[in-house]
């Protein structure tokens, strides 16, 4: 009984596709591979997700390194350029002589193809804004919660979804708070579009 009804609504569905769709018309089918092709390139890779380790390149008075693993959503490219301009939002993990605390950031970020817009290695920066969930690490003090970021570096496509950076980040709390030392790291990311 239930294979029968399976059948009969298989048969019932040809029937009204054939019925709606006619025979093949190979300059309709080309017009829809187009139109699928472009809606799935607009789809896929649009988003990534990586993580950076960051180690400070300057002598500091403790040991210091960054673990970061963040989400990336890539906008439309900006007319007439090849800028692509994207959101992030981080969580970070900031290790100072063993000690750890917590960052959330969220900032815009841009890229820009080298040789061209099919080119594999991209120009990178971003801003961002910062929330330190712990400012003061003893003889290391950030100031406040509130810092800011910004950085620079380059970025290469290692297959059709995977790619590997370096960035030169600055982060620093602007002088809203007396104490102000900023902490310069270079990061090296890996990370997978999708």
């Amino acid at each position: 009984m239930k294979l029968g009804r399976f059948l009969y609504l298989t048969l019932s569905l040809s029937l009204f596709m054939y019925s709606a769709y006619g025979e093949p018309n190979p300059e309709k089918q080309q017009a829809l591979d187009y139109s699928l092709d472009e809606t799935l390139s607009k789809l896929f890779l649009k988003n990534l997700i990586a993580i950076r380790h960051g180690t400070p390149s300057e002598k500091q008075i403790l040991p210091i390194h960054t673990k970061e693993i963040f989400y990336q959503r890539r906008l439309n490219r900006l007319s007439g350029t090849l800028l692509t301009p994207a959101l992030e939002i981080s969580v970070s993990e900031l290790n100072v002589d063993g000690e750890k605390g917590y960052i959330y950031g969220f900032g815009p970020s841009a890229s820009i193809p080298v040789g061209g817009s099919e080119g594999s290695v991209h120009f990178t920066a971003h801003g961002k804004i910062h929330y330190l969930t712990r400012d003061d690490y003893g003889r290391k003090k950030y100031g406040g919660p509130i810092h800011w970021t910004y950085a620079i570096g380059l970025k290469t496509r290692l297959s059709v979804n995977t790619f590997a950076s370096y960035m030169w980040q600055h982060m620093s709390n602007g002088d809203v708070y007396k104490r102000n030392p900023a902490l310069e790291t270079h990061t090296m990311t890996l990370g997978i579009h999708f």
